[in-house]
């Protein structure tokens, strides 16, 4: 498997018929991640429980540690 597909390509290679580990790692680009304590751009979330909208930067504020995932490797 290669990290260096784009678009639909992607998607197929994402979407595997059988969970190994080994298959999703390229995918992930950790070597991509900004560092530990870079600021992040600001943009609007859900809260899911409430349905309330806030700004990740207001997370920061109310969080000393934040983390965010997103989408699923299951």
């Amino acid at each position: 498997m290669t990290a260096h597909f784009k678009g639909p390509e992607l998607l197929a290679e994402y979407n595997y018929a059988v969970f190994a580990a080994e298959g999703f790692e390229p995918l992930m680009r950790f070597e991509q991640s900004p560092p530990p304590g870079s600021q992040v751009a600001d943009f609007q979330l859900t809260v899911l429980a409430t349905g309330e909208r806030v700004s990740m930067q207001e997370v920061c504020r109310r969080h000393l540690l934040t983390v965010f995932e997103f989408g699923s490797v299951t």
